[in-house]
């Protein structure tokens, strides 16, 4: 047995650097949760309103949200003036607003005289209509849960699928489309044995592989696959969801003004931690040393948590100067001015590990005059240089200008005889943009276009 004693150093992560981390992970919802709930648990820590400093706005910053629409600037007010108006309830949309599927659909059937029982089937199937509107129970089970023959239910899902819009209540893509070309007058024999048989080939727009299965011309099938195109096969989604809308609250905000720009950080989404003064007083006279332990443990922890808050409002501010500072053209220009970024860039000039950049920029959103994107959608890789002739100097350019020339070479084709993957590559060389063949599909199936085939017009 051969003892050997070898000196190893490594990293150990304590709890207090494990809790900083997530917190530096967490959006400003997710934060004001945490905080919420370990106010609950912790009795010394006393949720307060963001510090007043941090509302106060320059003339410049309120010139700027005087840009916006009367409501958002409404909106906007309210939050700062209003102590009973809640800021979150205003990025919400209350789903009783709309109209849903279900209401709708009932309401074209209040005039029909139904019997009690009947009426109960019919509102439970429209119960189980899902988003797209499509029936998500079978009649089966419908019949078994109302202890009912199934002829029954049958004959009330028909009179369904004769309400607007149409297509609606169906049980499948193929019965939803078969219904909207009955509404239409248009259920041939040959569209009927499309949507039965091809419809696969329809998504992929093989016309000459319809054309011989169903025995047409090429013309003949083209002007069949239009049909089809040109029905709803989700009927539904025109309508109020049951489940409540969120829309994105970005964590920052860039404004632009006319010489510089300023970055805000929204912290008014999360509460405040104060420290409860009798339980700081209870804990330097504390009644037994089983109080001064809980009550140093739970001070420590609330203190913990605001210096962790603190460090995620400096760090995400730091990256945010940073990302403004390499991406200015994008801020000032617009989206087609993206300059290559790598978290590692970030890194280095802020003296901080990769993964803080990383986990600084997680699930988090930056609101600036072009939109909202997601943080790390300002971090793009070079993918190549492009050259112009007779010149030497060579731009760096990220995915998104390759996508960008990939599709106005591709809105600029002649739709009958589309460009292959190879003829794309080499246009893209006669831009400088030198890629493979592979690549080149990659980037055409990220953006949703579909290969030559799939492309190509026949009529």
């Amino acid at each position: 047995m051969d003892l050997k004693l070898e000196a190893k150093q490594t990293q150990t992560l304590s709890q207090h650097m494990i809790q900083s981390a997530k917190i530096l992970q967490m959006t400003a919802q997710e934060l004001n949760t945490y905080v919420s709930d370990l106010a609950l648990e912790n009795p010394v820590i006393d949720i307060t309103e963001p510090a007043a400093g941090g509302r106060q706005e320059s003339i410049e910053q309120q010139q700027w949200l005087n840009s916006f629409n009367e409501e958002n600037y409404y909106l906007y007010q309210r939050q700062n003036n209003d102590d009973d108006y809640d800021f979150r309830d205003s990025w919400n949309i209350d789903s009783t607003d709309g109209e849903t599927l279900q209401d709708y659909l009932w309401s074209q059937l209040v005039a029909e005289n139904f019997s009690e029982e009947d009426t109960a089937i019919i509102k439970f199937m429209l119960e189980c209509l899902d988003n797209k509107g499509y029936l998500s129970e079978s009649v089966e089970s419908v019949a078994a849960y109302f202890h009912t023959d199934e002829q029954r239910i049958e004959a009330l899902l028909k009179l369904l699928q004769e309400l607007d819009p149409a297509g609606v209540c169906a049980r499948n893509l193929e019965e939803c489309l078969r219904l909207q070309l009955k509404r239409r007058q248009l259920d041939t024999p040959v569209l009927l044995s499309l949507v039965d048989t091809c419809l696969e080939l329809v998504a992929k727009n093989q016309i000459p592989a319809i054309a011989r299965k169903l025995r047409l011309t090429a013309a003949e099938a083209a002007g069949c696959c239009q049909i089809i195109k040109s029905l709803n096969p989700k009927p539904g989604v025109s309508f109020s969801s049951r489940d409540q809308l969120r829309y994105i609250i970005p964590d920052v905000t860039i404004v632009k003004f006319k010489d510089h720009f300023d970055i805000l950080l929204n912290e008014s989404m999360y509460p405040g931690i104060g420290i409860n003064s009798y339980y700081r007083q209870m804990s330097q006279n504390p009644e037994s040393p089983e109080v001064r332990e809980y009550l140093t443990t739970k001070l420590r922890q609330a203190e913990w948590v605001k210096q962790c808050i603190a460090q995620r409002s400096k760090t995400l501010m730091q990256v945010s100067r940073a990302i403004l500072a390499h991406q200015e053209e994008f801020f000032a220009l617009g989206p087609n001015h993206l300059a290559p970024l790598r978290l590692a860039d970030i890194a280095g000039e802020l003296d901080i590990h990769e993964s803080t950049v990383s986990r600084a920029v997680s699930k988090k959103y930056l609101q600036c005059s072009w939109g909202v994107y997601p943080m790390n959608y300002f971090f793009s890789r070079e993918v190549s240089a492009a050259k112009s002739e007779g010149d030497c100097s060579a731009r760096a350019m990220t995915a998104q200008d390759i996508k960008r020339a990939l599709r106005e070479i591709i809105e600029g084709e002649e739709k009958k005889k589309p460009y292959s993957d190879r003829i794309l590559g080499e246009k893209l060389a006669g831009r400088g943009i030198s890629i493979s063949r592979r690549t080149v599909a990659k980037y055409r199936e990220e953006e949703g276009i579909p290969d030559a085939s799939g492309r190509k017009e026949y009529l």
